[in-house]
């Protein structure tokens, strides 16, 4: 029974580590969205400073008051339809 307290322990620290892992990760996540809130407020608040495929027309989720997708900004962008335009 004294060797099942090494693999409890290890065990143990193991997940440990991968919450300790998930909590920074979400941390870092939360962060990136705020940023990218940041720059999405100041890229509206300063017309001059917009990519020219914000103005090329709207995509179907600008037309229904949301933001573009990451995907559908990408896609004007390349010159290529959005997904779910094909």
């Amino acid at each position: 029974m004294g060797d099942l307290w090494y693999l409890a322990l290890a065990y143990s620290v193991i997940w440990l580590g991968l919450i300790a892992y998930l909590v920074r990760l979400s941390r870092h996540a939360q962060n990136l969205r705020q940023e990218l809130q940041v720059l999405r407020d100041e890229l509206r608040s300063d017309p001059k400073q917009r990519p020219a495929f914000w103005d090329e027309g709207e995509s179907e989720s600008e037309a229904e008051g949301e933001e573009p997708s990451l995907e559908e900004g990408l896609a004007a962008r390349q010159g290529r339809p959005a997904p779910g335009e094909v």
